[in-house]
């Protein structure tokens, strides 16, 4: 599950989402509640800039 969240958060950051619509669809889509901190921290753990 891990995987698969890092790869939703890289997918839809590239394509230039906004940290809380991918929070959002991660909550709706695999019931997971995500906050916003944790999603930037991941994105920094990913080694990517966006």
């Amino acid at each position: 599950m891990n995987c698969l969240i890092n790869q939703t958060i890289d997918r839809y950051a590239r394509s230039g989402r906004k940290l809380e619509v991918i929070a959002r669809y991660i909550r709706l889509k695999y019931h997971v509640n995500i906050e916003s901190s944790a999603l930037t921290k991941r994105l920094e753990l990913l080694n990517t800039n966006y």
